[in-house]
């Protein structure tokens, strides 16, 4: 099978792309769209991130660059869950309609190792992004590799975000070790 792994970030994917490279059946690829992480500077230290795991492991990937900050800004109510809802379906409708102009079989997300993210929420969303793009959406529950994509993260120095990535979670999280980002 060639698989499309949607890839939020090297963290959340680099378990499941060693997972997968341990699996002879299957060809995988990756895909970088997050219009959703705002500042520039988050963005590029992400995908800058996921340019050396990568390497390291042989995936090729597609990058889509998208600034979506005044959309977010002014299209999306501060409500989490109609926010996330919008967020996960632009990601994964452009994830499906690249998989299927790329000639993959199916696609897939690292959204979906996260304990973090609304799981049921993003297969939904990626059920109906297939239909629409007539491909498969392959489903697996990877929230088992969670940890093991920490581990892996820490012990390559990876970036590791200390938010989801909009200005919204940006203010949200509480997190110590949150960078002082200015969103005007």
């Amino acid at each position: 099978m060639k698989l499309l792994l949607h890839i939020c970030c090297a963290p959340c994917a680099v378990a499941i792309v060693e997972k997968f490279n341990n699996t002879s059946d299957t060809l995988l690829g990756g895909f970088f769209y997050n219009p959703n992480i705002h500042p520039e500077e988050e963005y590029k230290k992400r995908k800058d991130a996921l340019a050396i795991m990568s390497g390291e492991y042989n995936l090729p990937v597609i990058y889509k660059d998208s600034d979506m900050l005044e959309y977010w800004r002014n299209s999306l109510d501060e409500d989490k869950l109609i926010r996330c809802r919008m967020c996960y379906s632009i990601r994964l409708n452009e994830a499906a309609k690249t998989a299927k102009d790329n000639s993959y079989d199916a696609f897939t997300t690292s959204l979906l190792i996260s304990p973090y993210q609304n799981h049921d929420l993003i297969k939904l969303l990626a059920e109906k992004a297939a239909d629409k793009y007539g491909i498969s959406f392959y489903y697996e529950d990877f929230r088992n590799l969670y940890r093991r994509g920490r581990e892996i993260s820490r012990g390559k120095h990876y970036y590791m975000q200390k938010y989801c990535g909009c200005f919204y979670s940006y203010s949200e999280s509480d997190h110590p070790k949150k960078p002082i980002y200015n969103f005007e």
